[in-house]
């Protein structure tokens, strides 16, 4: 299984992204909470709220699942962090795998 984390500016994005990505059972499930980003860009510091999205796919849909996140995010440059959790519990593992394709 991988996670892969990413941000977006807000709720709905994030409802919207999670609930495309299920649908084509890229990931089984996705999970968001609303943090608070400081960041520079383009020569600037940025404050500003943001959504955290975890993703939880199979590894074989890593790479389709980085060119999706690409094409839909709203984001210039959006954050695309992939995880490999040192351990998930079988089951879990079993039912990611289920639920993706």
């Amino acid at each position: 299984m991988i996670i892969i984390q990413t941000t977006i500016g807000s709720e709905e994005d994030a409802r919207e992204l999670t609930n495309y990505l299920v649908n084509k059972q890229l990931i089984a499930c996705g999970t968001f909470t609303k943090i608070q980003s400081i960041y520079k860009w383009e020569g600037k510091i940025q404050q500003e709220s943001e959504y955290e999205i975890n993703l939880y796919s199979k590894e074989s849909l890593h790479d389709q699942l980085i060119e999706t996140l690409q094409e839909k995010h709203t984001y210039e440059l959006p954050k695309i962090t992939t995880i490999k959790p040192t351990y998930t519990l079988p089951e879990y593992d079993d039912w990611v795998n289920k639920e993706t394709i």
